[in-house]
Parts: structure tokens; sequence; C-alpha cells
């Protein structure tokens, strides 16, 4: 089972889409992401980096700014001795590497949502003010072939294989 949105699901949004997406989203610590990074502004080619948000920055003008989560091992660790022999020789200093790369600004980056807060975002649109009921199959037997359905108070809205695609093909509709 897929449990989260891939960079391919969002290349199939428009501009527009991708931006409203964005607007609908409000970053938290250990949200999966993906960012928009030139490497080569005169070809003009970009990177997809994508990224677990490990520190969420809001500045005073009300922009964010999302700090990557580093993996241990990408941490580099510049151990110090001390100055003089009055310092403890148990001390050691730990001077954590700046990368520039480590940090995105929000309107540069997309969601990569999980179930639940594809769920959620749908909740705040159009779709899912009147509320909608979600039919899950059984692993085997009879119904299970015909995967997941969202029905909303007129019925049955769409179904598809997959339960995170069905919710964001309806997302896609009401962006």
């Amino acid at each position: 089972m897929k449990l989260n949105l891939t960079v391919k699901d969002l290349e199939s949004l428009t501009f527009s889409q991708k931006q409203s997406l964005n607007s609908l989203w409000l970053p938290a610590v250990y949200d999966r992401a993906v960012a928009s990074v030139c490497k080569d502004a005169e070809n003009d080619i970009y990177e997809n980096p994508e990224f677990v948000v490990g520190e969420v920055i809001l500045s005073e003008k009300g922009t964010f700014t999302l700090k990557r989560l580093r993996k241990p091992e990408e941490l580099t660790i510049d151990e110090e001795t001390p100055v003089n022999e009055e310092e403890s020789s148990e001390e050691v200093f730990y001077d954590f590497e700046f990368d520039p790369g480590d940090y995105f600004l929000k309107e540069n980056c997309l969601p990569l949502f999980n179930i639940g807060q594809l769920i959620d975002c749908l909740r705040k649109t159009k779709a899912g003010q009147g509320g909608f009921s979600l039919d899950i199959p059984p692993m085997s037997g009879a119904g299970a072939e015909k995967g997941f359905k969202i029905s909303d108070r007129y019925g049955e809205v769409d179904n598809d294989v997959e339960l995170i695609d069905l919710l964001f093909k309806i997302l896609k509709d009401q962006l």
C-alpha cells in the first residue's frame, strides 16, 4: 500500500494547482516535502530533492523557511581541543557545519502528504464541506478488486485501487 504522495504525483499538477496546494499546506516538523532548486539558470535546469522537515522558521515578514532534517551520518563534527589547561580536558566542542542546502523557502516546496494529511486537506476544500464517505474493501474476496471508493452526499465520486491516489485525485479536482 502506497502511504505518501510521490514527486511523480506532484508533477501531474499544473502551476496553479501547485500554488493552491502550497497555500493549503501548513508545514510541520517531520513533514515530507520536495523542493524545487535551480541548478542551472541559463539552461533552466531544476533539481527536486526530497527531504523531511526538521525545523520550521517563521520570519517577521511572515515567510516560512524549512530546515531539512539531517541524517546522523550526514552531520560533520569538528572536535576542538581546549585552548589552555585550565579548561577541562574532558570537554569536547562540537561545531556542526552550516549548509545552505539544508534550508528551503516554503514557496519553493510542495508537501508529500500521507493519507491522513490528504484527508485533512480534503476536509478544508469545497469537496469536504458537505462531508464524504470512504469505502474500504476487504483484503481479499468479493469486492477487493474494486478498490477504495469515495462518495459524497450525492453518490459515488470516484474509486481507485490505491487509497492515496484516490484522495489525491479528488484533491486535484478541488485545487
